[in-house]
């Protein structure tokens, strides 16, 4: 059953002109990520049947990202006579975000009416550029704090049953707005208590908002700023930080391209994005520069500092994956998909 955005988006693909009929197909018992269903287009040159995904939460880069990689990693994984392209359907698509979907293959329809729609070779048709609505507004606000609550949450599923104050120790806020955003989770059906104890299971849903929000709300409270170091590669300065962090006992964690290695040895970026303290800094003898490699990030709480691989201490797998999908490296969305693979299932 598609929600009320979905069946709106969809609606909109009876108006482009090759279409003849639209019709939707409920998924089967056990739909994958990147299946909400199918539908079935006709046109006079015969049927086309694509997989559909829905998204109630709007679209940001990190997670057309991860969309990017899922689909590609499905149609490496799909022998051709299978293969089946993907028809996104979500609330809004911004041209930026649109275009990339478009280069990446991957069909998309909107409530305001942009669409992409292409369908074998003969058929194509793409509109962007039409507004979104004006959003209603929200009961609850989504802040930094629910961001680390939902991290928590999302890192050790069975951290929902702890006390307010074990919480708020590890996810790094105050034990106030533990209880209030515990409370907001349960209002929205992100918590679910049986037998008066809460529990926590992660849905597609919640990876998209986790994912969003470390991007546009989370990180950004975090960042510290670039910084440049004296060595000439990446790898040579994780080296220097995971050996003088172990001989002076100082926390850190890397995220990003170097945590990513570190775990799986895949990806290794040309960033080092690390989660240290300010007053640990400045011994690794960094210098300002906005374009440095260097990505400094303020730690919250214990969760940050997850567990230790090849000699170094990273961050816990959804905060890596958060920002491996940040950027616009192909590489870095590969790597992504690869640790969803294997950590976050």
């Amino acid at each position: 059953m598609l929600g009320k955005n979905a069946a709106a988006a969809l609606e909109h693909l009876t108006s482009v002109p090759f279409v003849r009929a639209v019709r939707f197909l409920k998924a089967g018992k056990n739909p994958d990520r990147l299946n909400d269903g199918i539908v079935e287009i006709k046109t006079s040159g015969g049927h086309y049947r694509l997989s559909v995904l829905s998204k109630r939460s709007y679209l940001d880069r990190s997670l057309v990202n991860a969309l990017i990689a899922q689909a590609e990693a499905k149609r490496t994984a799909t022998p051709k006579n299978n293969a089946r392209g993907t028809l996104l359907l979500v609330r809004y698509v911004p041209v930026a975000l649109g275009e990339l979907l478009a280069e990446a293959g991957i069909c998309f329809a909107d409530v305001p009416g942009n669409v992409h729609l292409h369908l074998g070779s003969e058929y194509s048709w793409t509109v962007l550029g039409k507004r979104e609505p004006a959003p209603l507004p929200e009961a609850d606000r989504t802040t930094p704090a629910t961001i680390q609550l939902l991290l928590q949450f999302a890192t050790e599923p069975q951290s929902a049953k702890w006390p307010v104050r074990d919480l708020a120790v590890s996810a790094g806020i105050s034990k106030t707005r533990v209880a209030q955003i515990r409370s907001q989770f349960i209002r929205k059906h992100i918590l679910e208590v049986r037998a008066h104890e809460s529990e926590f299971r992660l849905t597609p849903e919640k990876v998209d908002r986790l994912v969003a929000g470390y991007s546009q709300i989370l990180r950004p409270k975090l960042l510290i700023g670039r910084y440049r170091c004296e060595e000439t590669s990446v790898d040579q300065f994780v080296a220097r930080l995971s050996h003088e962090a172990s001989a002076r006992k100082i926390p850190y964690a890397l995220s990003g391209g170097p945590a990513a290695d570190a775990m799986q040895h895949f990806y290794r970026g040309s960033e080092a994005p690390v989660f240290l303290d300010a007053e640990n800094q400045r011994g690794l003898r960094l210098l300002p520069d906005r374009n440095g490699p260097v990505v400094l990030l303020k730690p919250f709480g214990n969760l940050v500092y997850w567990r230790e691989f090849d000699g170094k201490m990273v961050a816990p797998p959804w905060l890596i994956y958060a920002e491996l999908l940040i950027g616009s490296d192909p590489r870095a969305r590969e790597a992504a998909e690869e640790l969803r693979r294997e950590f976050l299932k």
